[in-house]
């Protein structure tokens, strides 16, 4: 009985050998002809769109208020934070995924040393108009500017 078996094995070894090789042709065949895309592109990535926020923060006198930090938030997501200049301007120039809610965060950090404020948090919209470079490619949205001017309470 072992002998029968071992035969049967010895025989259909080559002609398993010889299908296998053609299937393995078809496949790889076929496996290249379902990746052709005919002329499209393919692309990786996400959408973004650069933005800048900027503006002056001053006061409830309408003074200009230096070394204030401010970040923009976008879907919890924060750029690089800006730091308001002596006469009280910031600029805060970010890319992100274009949506159009934002919060502009205001945060005293210097203590005394400029008199003492409250944060703030501001709720901004960027629209369709406050885009000034549209896109540019499938991926880049533009760039959009914002004005922000912030006043800012003392503490009590």
């Amino acid at each position: 009985m072992k002998k029968v078996h071992f035969m049967v094995k010895k025989a259909y070894h080559p002609l398993l050998k010889g299908v296998n090789w053609v299937l393995a042709g078809l496949l790889s065949v076929l496996g290249f002809s379902g990746c052709d895309n005919g002329n499209e592109t393919l692309e990786y990535g996400s959408p973004y769109a650069t933005f800048t926020f900027h503006g002056k923060v001053t006061n409830q006198a309408g003074e200009p208020v230096p070394d204030i930090k401010i970040e923009v938030n976008a879907s919890h997501d924060f750029g690089n934070p800006a730091l308001s200049d002596a006469t009280g301007h910031y600029s805060a120039l970010f890319q992100a995924f274009p949506v159009e809610d934002f919060q502009v965060i205001a945060s005293d950090i210097d203590g005394e040393a400029n008199g003492s404020y409250r944060n703030d948090t501001i709720q901004v919209k960027v629209g369709k108009e406050d885009y000034y470079e549209k896109k540019s490619g499938n991926w880049n949205y533009g760039s959009a500017a914002k004005e922000v001017n912030i006043e800012l309470k003392e503490k009590e």
